[in-house]
């Protein structure tokens, strides 16, 4: 809709002014998809973690090269985010320490997995030579905040 601003000339109804409604709708919709599809692109497999009020910090199981195994409540074990049978698994972690044997071993677990499957997992990694090894867990929320 263009406002006339009065002046002798005759056009009818011709606006040169750009409409940018339209643009901004698809920038929402675009922007909506985007925050829907990242985190599940991110998240690898998903297990229902443990809590913790005392949990640290571990930046460093979210670098590239961090080994990872985890296990989730069917007891289907992964390595770096890769299934891997229980019978490979010693060989899987081996192979992935092997790359960065500086780095700790961080073992993600779902909470209603047998704790025997955990202690199998430990138990292995110590026979090939880990010695650092994070179980990771998810922050208790505080009553009123965010974390």
């Amino acid at each position: 809709m263009a406002i006339s601003g009065g002046g002798g000339s005759s056009v009818s109804g011709v606006s040169s002014e750009i409409n940018v409604t339209p643009m901004a709708d698809v920038m929402l919709v675009l922007l909506i998809i985007f925050m829907i599809t990242t985190p599940l692109i991110q998240s690898g497999v998903a297990v229902n973690m443990a809590t913790a009020s005392n949990a640290q910090e571990a930046p460093e199981a979210e670098a590239e090269d961090a080994t990872t195994v985890t296990i989730t409540r069917a007891s289907e074990f992964y390595v770096n985010k890769q299934l891997t049978p229980e019978a490979g698994l010693m060989d899987k972690i081996a192979e992935a320490y092997a790359k960065a044997p500086d780095k700790p071993l961080f073992v993600r677990v779902d909470v209603a997995t047998p704790f025997g499957s955990v202690v199998r997992v430990v138990d292995m990694s110590r026979e090939v030579g880990v010695e650092r090894i994070g179980l990771l867990v998810d922050r208790e929320r505080e009553e009123g905040g965010l974390f």
